[in-house]
């Protein structure tokens, strides 16, 4: 690749990883997607970000757009396919191509004995976390392969490889993720397009101040839990994703790599 000086996006150096190339981010308006989509448009690449919470996200896009960044906002509720597909079209229809997908929208599950898991919460989860996914992935191959290819990433979990107690229903959707990464890569590796998934460990969210780190002894506990003995950021997840759709992964498809201060290692 040859080179190029891009001004605008934040990052004003040559060969940004990610420039030219067209994302949409489903699940973008906090956390680690808000924080992947700020690393993409730095990166140089035009951006689709999606999720339910439009405010959010439309103060994220303002921000990106202050540095010269190619932003479109899209509402998507992962439980509602018609919208996921309309992130995707938008994307298509507005950068004439889709060349990376990410796919981070997810919810956590209320801690409780597996006994005590009610069907509906069970459906809610797997709605989202796994459904949502697979919904997804298909629209996001089937773009993919009008262009020559493309780079996925799906946001598993440290739960997608170990047991979580009383978190049964959550730690099922996301070792269902891996395996629909690993599927999918195995199928269209052949076609140049690349699948792999991270799996944060505890990271500081939205989703784990409202859970695991609500309270001053959670947050003690999961840290004495991870070797590094601290609570991840979301950019450090960010890093790992523009890595994996970036061509320096050119030859990575079907792994999912923690990025978890080394909570997997005992």
């Amino acid at each position: 690749m040859t080179p190029l000086t891009i001004a605008g996006g934040g990052r004003n150096t040559l060969a940004r990883r990610l420039a030219g190339r067209a994302a949409v981010i489903i699940g973008a308006s906090s956390g680690i997607g808000a924080a992947t989509a700020e690393a993409f448009v730095a990166e140089g690449a035009r951006v689709v970000i999606a999720a339910r919470r439009v405010d959010a996200l439309n103060e994220l896009a303002a921000r990106m757009r202050a540095t010269g960044g190619d932003v479109r906002v899209v509402r998507t509720d992962v439980t509602d396919h018609a919208s996921i597909v309309e992130a995707i079209d938008c994307c298509v229809r507005e950068f004439g191509q889709l060349d990376i997908a990410v796919n981070n929208a997810a919810v956590n599950s209320a801690r409780m004995p597996f006994d005590q898991i009610t069907d509906e919460l069970y459906r809610d989860v797997m709605a989202t976390n796994v459904d949502g996914v697979f919904v997804a992935m298909r629209h996001q191959i089937r773009a993919m392969l009008q262009t020559g290819g493309g780079s996925i990433i799906n946001t598993a979990s440290i739960g997608s490889f170990a047991a979580v107690p009383n978190m049964s229903a959550y730690v099922a959707s996301k070792h269902a993720v891996l395996g629909l990464t690993k599927a999918a890569a195995f199928e269209y590796a052949s076609r140049k397009i690349r699948i792999n998934a991270v799996a944060p460990g505890a990271v500081w969210s939205d989703m784990t101040r409202a859970g695991s780190l609500s309270t001053p002894t959670g947050q003690a506990r999961i840290e004495a839990a991870t070797p590094m003995a601290r609570i991840g950021e979301p950019r450090e997840i960010a890093a790992a994703i523009v890595w994996l759709a970036s061509d320096e992964s050119s030859f990575v498809t079907g792994v999912a790599l923690p990025v978890d201060g080394g909570y997997l290692l005992p």
